[in-house]
Parts: structure tokens; sequence; C-alpha cells
């Protein structure tokens, strides 16, 4: 039997979030909450994980093959819901951003 005081507990989320790409939309925003779905993702090498404006990540300390020119080739020109979350998401909006001014 575990005994835990009662403001450690936390509500837990819908199985739909699980590996939610957006932490943001997560029913129940809190640290197990978050920490769960970072752990989920990194078992499953997803190391990005959005929190709103925010691209998180958690180093894999290994070599992914997430740097090469065709992962940079399918994020070019695309919003940041039409892929998966990866810091050549962030910057290639960035750039667009930049060139239109906005």
């Amino acid at each position: 039997t575990l005994t835990v005081k009662e403001d450690q507990v936390f509500p837990m989320n819908p199985p739909k979030y699980d590996k939610i790409e957006d932490m943001a939309m997560m029913t129940h925003l809190h640290e197990p909450g978050v920490l769960y779905n970072l752990k989920e993702r990194y078992a499953a090498w997803m190391i990005y994980t959005y929190s709103g404006l925010f691209c998180v990540t958690v180093n894999p300390y290994k070599w992914l093959p997430v740097y090469n020119p065709e992962v940079v080739a399918a994020y070019r020109g695309k919003k940041r819901q039409e892929a998966p979350p990866h810091i050549f998401s962030i910057s290639d909006n960035a750039y667009q951003f930049m060139l239109t001014g906005e």
C-alpha cells in the first residue's frame, strides 16, 4: 500500500493526449503531466515537443537522423501544425516571418 498526501495527487490526462505534440492542448497542464508526456515521447525517440509557443527538446544522448538535408526539406515552407515538432520548424517559420515582415 502506498500512502500519499492529497496535494501530491494530480488528475491524469485522457489517453488521447498521450505523446501529444503540443502540451498546451493537454486538459491538465501540470508538472507531472508534462514530465509524463516528455517521457513517453522520449521513449519513442520523439525528442521535440511543443509547449505553446516554445519547442522543448530532450537530449537523446545519442545520434539520431533528425538533422539531415531530407529533414530540412520536409520542414521548408510548412506551417508549424503541418509537421511534427522540430527545431527546423521553428527556424523555418522565423525565416519566413522575416522575409514577409510579419
